[in-house]
């Protein structure tokens, strides 16, 4: 005779699976849009910004012997601009550069992958942007980092900390506080942009979210691991972000001074790119002369555009795919 099995059991099991199926459907998928018009620049944190010292006046003391007659205005000395800087737009494959930023690309191959690295140099932290996906703070909104940059006329982007796929971690963007909630995993470091160009290091377990609006943060990023700080790498040979193959695509964020920033996205998961570490990818950023790195979302999220054009191979499993994600990190 066969044995039937109770039905307590029967719909104990039935609950159990719609549960997780619900919970499932909640983290990943379903959309939870918070600011559907998430554009709000905080410009007013660089108004006490510290200027360039000014240039000495010349000594106008008359010398001995001689008539002192009207004091002549000092003539101002201008300013040379750095050469990486144009007053007019100039534009190429490579290189990009205008009155307030230069931006040029360049491609490395190593550990049997293809590494490409824009080198930034901006003259304020104020045109180094962030946006949301679709221009709305969420969960589970995403779009991809090229259709993103160029609705808002970027000419670079990156994506970011992919924030929406995780309930936690401080989301400051361009001076605005969007999630004060931290994240209860300790290998989250937080990385903090400040007015001045500067890279600020952090964890949620020490300060939080409004100690850090209160410091001025400009951008927050809440990812990691810190690969560099202090000109010093930071992560073990075999040391790896939760969730993660050994070797992976990348993206980083790299301070050589503060203006002067490299963004490396590497490839991967093909025969043609098998990936880096995170001891790989810090290894590499400080022989290019970063004295602070940061991690930022790799694997499938990871994706260079420079001028309109995808620059790396973004892929999950092999074929091209440049998939959505949160937010990017951008210049126009």
């Amino acid at each position: 005779m066969k044995k039937q099995r109770p039905v307590f059991a029967i719909c104990f099991g039935l609950l159990l699976s719609a549960f997780t199926a619900y919970v499932m459907l909640d983290v990943f998928v379903i959309k939870r849009p918070l600011d559907t018009n998430a554009t709000t620049i905080n410009y007013a944190l660089f108004e006490n910004t510290p200027s360039p010292s000014p240039t000495p006046t010349p000594d106008v003391t008359p010398k001995p012997g001689v008539t002192e007659g009207p004091t002549p205005s000092p003539t101002p000395t201008p300013t040379p601009k750095p050469s990486y800087f144009s007053e007019h737009v100039i534009s190429t494959d490579t290189f990009y550069s205008n009155d307030h930023l230069s931006i040029t690309i360049s491609e490395y191959r190593e550990h049997n992958t293809q590494i490409h690295v824009a080198e930034v140099r901006v003259t304020s932290a104020k045109y180094l942007l962030t946006a949301f996906a679709n221009n709305t703070y969420g969960r589970n909104i995403y779009q991809k980092p090229s259709e993103t940059g160029r609705k808002l006329g970027a000419v670079f982007q990156v994506n970011g900390d992919n924030y929406g796929s995780r309930e936690g971690g401080y989301v400051i963007r361009n001076g605005v506080l969007y999630r004060s909630k931290g994240n209860s995993s300790k290998k989250m470091d937080v990385l903090c942009i400040m007015p001045d160009g500067d890279f600020y290091f952090t964890h949620s377990n020490r300060e939080s979210a409004q100690s850090l609006m209160d410091k001025g943060a400009w951008q927050v990023f809440t990812f990691g691991p810190v690969l560099v700080d202090d000109g010093e790498i930071k992560v073990g040979v075999k040391d790896e972000v939760d969730l993660c193959y050994v070797t992976n695509p990348r993206t980083a964020i790299g301070m050589i001074e503060p203006l002067h920033y490299l963004f490396v996205v590497a490839d991967g998961r093909t025969a043609k790119s098998h990936g880096l570490s995170i001891y790989q990818v810090a290894d590499f950023m400080l022989r290019q002369g970063c004295t602070k790195v940061y991690n930022l979302d790799g694997g499938g999220s990871s994706t260079m555009v420079f001028q309109g054009k995808v620059v790396n191979f973004p892929t999950s499993d092999g074929p091209y795919l440049e998939r959505g994600v949160s937010d990017i990190v951008y210049l126009r």
